[in-house]
């Protein structure tokens, strides 16, 4: 399955990537601060959202950035698969 945004927090991405390459590719998200591969599953995001979202590059972080449209596009059994 290709995929566009981290399945953690729901990120967008620049490019589609196949769900794969995602799993082992040890990636970090700028957003929620996974390491695919590592911390990919529900109990990160629950401790991520507990913290209140902080940005793990807190520079990347649009002005417009909007929590709950970007938890739409989340994966939620993400380590089930």
């Amino acid at each position: 399955m290709k995929i566009s945004n981290c399945p953690i927090c729901g990120l967008p991405w620049s490019e589609t990537v196949d769900e794969e390459e995602v799993r082992y590719s040890y990636w970090i998200c700028e957003c929620c601060g996974c390491e695919y591969g590592n911390d990919d599953n529900p109990a990160y995001r629950e401790n991520w959202l507990k913290q209140g979202a902080p940005w793990f590059d807190p520079k990347q972080r649009p002005s417009s950035w909007n929590l709950e449209e970007q938890l739409r596009h989340i994966i939620p059994d993400w380590n089930a698969r």
